[in-house]
């Protein structure tokens, strides 16, 4: 299977210049072996959660396309290959790098509640029902995918629309061949409760899921792919495609109108920034959480380990470092659910939170052979109890041959979104709305929870675990040193921090990077999940510290791509079907 990632996938895409053996299968069934060396590429590289979607990208990049054409074209195959993770129907953030002008921008093209909606419409006697923000018309949030790629390429790239979207529209009318994942995606959907609506049903649920190879085909998508390559974006936001989206959503008890779908704009945004090993950190800021704790928990570290040569002698998976590591975790989430928001509608405190002071506080918090109380981290506060679930997301990662790159991640929310289709269009329409908090302290499907910062409002964006990030040496020519980002609920937060601090700081390849365990805490509920691949005495070592811990087959799925002396490194994630290209 894993020669198929590397080899020629669609676009004539390159080889690693160095053939990767597998290594031997890890234990946890949410894996698959992945390569012992990296893939390297002279000149450009795409890193996705699928292998197709890297060509794609790498298609576009070979017909004088740049990282941001390349980008659309990968995330529009992405949506095509994983209806179960992202799609046009939902909706993401990017951070985009451009090497003329030597500086980095943030694009946030996620789903905003529908104007007519508010908290009232998911609770019943006073209650939430929880249900109605995961699956059905009212879970579904206005669609930002579209018009978040479609300005990527209208800004900066450099080729039209139309051929950034032909890539997918031809994987589409073809039928993709079913990855592991989608397979398991598949089996989880069929053997759940029967989805309310019957378009989706028929579409997508069978007597017998579709196998891993097998081909599933997607040709009323492709039909909507043809429209926007053909009539441009503006397509899916006014006619027919709009009329459909509406009258399903309605249909299927939700609100958005016509007008929610003609208003939609995407917003730039100021990225987050912060310096870790003399190297510029660039990542998004609210409404993604993302960045707000990768730039707290940097900041923690940091203080705690001032210098490389004061990281642990142990190493990585030693028990030292992972209590360092979740106990800087922990206070980020804590603060995740305290403070932030969507910054249109409410105050978040983005400079006190990543100040070096404040994570000099909290640094000063950590004990060496100890955990605190639970609302001892952060600030102040009680959480309530409920355990974390994954969901469906996709990233990408990109540097092109000029020295542009992209870290863009996107996604449905949970498993197939809403399971709701768009009628006749093949558009799996996104259940965003469960990212709200529908109530003060009630946990949502990934076991986070939050105040009033996060709390439902008509137009009003959901907060986010996403975490694009781009890191900068403006010491070097070519300054773009690392792109990276995951998938997979809360856990994109973790396993985007980790896999940037095992090439930083512990000078990891990027493919060594990407297949360390990892592990896993969100500060509610106070757990510390570890992959098979931790070593059993640091776990030992880590219960001893007062930490609660409990197996987890997989910490999010990450794509990485890293400048070295040798030229453009990446990996591919174990975790999922992922697989980079390059030239």
């Amino acid at each position: 299977m894993w020669i198929g990632l590397f080899g020629l996938v669609g676009g004539g895409v390159a080889t690693a210049a160095e053939p990767a053996p597998a290594a031997p299968s890890p234990p946890s069934p949410m894996m698959r072996p992945a390569p012992k060396r990296p893939f390297r590429a002279a000149r450009a590289v795409v890193a996705s959660d699928h292998p197709l979607a890297s060509a794609a990208g790498v298609t576009v990049l070979k017909a004088g396309g740049n990282a941001f054409d390349a980008a659309c074209a990968t995330a529009l195959a992405l949506g095509v290959l994983h209806p179960d993770a992202s799609g046009i129907g939902g909706g993401g953030f990017a951070l985009a790098y451009v090497a003329k002008q030597k500086k980095v921008y943030a694009l946030d093209f996620r789903e905003r509640a529908p104007a007519a909606l508010t908290a009232a419409s998911f609770l019943k006697n006073g209650k939430a029902v929880e249900s109605a923000s995961k699956e059905g018309g009212l879970a579904v949030g206005v669609p930002g995918e579209v018009r978040g790629l479609a300005e990527l390429v209208k800004r900066w790239g450099a080729k039209p629309w139309k051929t950034c979207v032909d890539p997918a529209q031809k994987l589409a009318a073809k039928g993709i061949p079913v990855s592991w994942r989608l397979a398991k995606s598949f089996e989880t959907l069929d053997a759940g409760p029967a989805p309310a609506d019957p378009t989706f049903t028929k579409m997508f649920v069978s007597a017998k899921p579709p196998a891993e190879g097998s081909i599933f085909p997607r040709p009323e998508l492709a039909a909507t792919l043809a429209t926007l390559e053909n009539d441009g974006p503006d397509a899916f936001y006014k006619g027919p495609i709009a009329d459909e989206i509406v009258k399903a959503v309605k249909a299927a008890g939700g609100v958005l109108t016509a007008q929610d779908l003609t208003d939609y704009a995407p917003t730039e945004r100021a990225p987050l920034q912060t310096t870790h090993r003399g190297l510029s950190v660039y990542t998004m800021p609210p409404p993604s959480s993302g960045g707000v704790a990768l730039v707290e928990t940097l900041g923690i570290l940091d203080h705690l380990y001032a210098k490389p040569a004061a990281l642990p002698k142990g190493g990585r998976q030693s028990p030292e470092y992972l209590h360092a590591l979740t106990e800087a975790l922990k206070n980020a989430f804590a603060d995740r659910a305290r403070f932030l928001g969507d910054p249109d509608f409410v105050s978040v405190d983005v400079a006190r939170l990543t100040s070096g002071d404040y994570a000099a506080q909290l640094a000063a918090r950590v004990k060496a052979d100890g955990v605190l109380p639970n609302d001892a981290y952060g600030s102040l506060g009680t959480p309530p109890k409920a355990p974390p679930k994954d969901g469906g997301t996709t990233h990408l990662s990109i540097i092109d041959a000029a020295g542009n790159a992209v870290a863009l991640t996107t996604t449905v929310n949970l498993s197939f979104g809403a399971k709701l289709v768009a009628g006749s269009t093949g558009i799996v329409l996104n259940d965003q709305m469960d990212d709200f908090v529908l109530q003060v302290g009630v946990p949502n499907s990934f076991g986070l929870i939050g105040n009033e910062q996060n709390a439902v409002a008509p137009k009003k964006r959901p907060l986010s675990s996403m975490t694009p990030t781009i890191v900068l040496d403006d010491k070097a020519k070519n300054k773009v040193k690392l792109v990276v980002g995951g998938a997979g609920g809360p856990n994109i937060i973790t396993a985007t921090i980790e896999v940037l601090l095992d090439v930083l700081d512990w000078k990891m390849d990027a493919q060594a990077a990407l297949s360390s365990p990892r592990i896993h805490h969100q500060w509610f509920p106070d757990a510390l999940a570890v992959e098979p691949g931790v070593p059993k005495d640091a776990v030992d070592a880590l219960a001893k510290r007062g930490h609660k811990t409990k197996d987890i087959p997989a910490v999010g799925k990450v794509n990485l791509v890293v400048r070295t002396p040798r030229g453009l490194e990446s990996g591919a994630e174990p975790r999922s079907p992922s697989g980079p290209a390059g030239y």
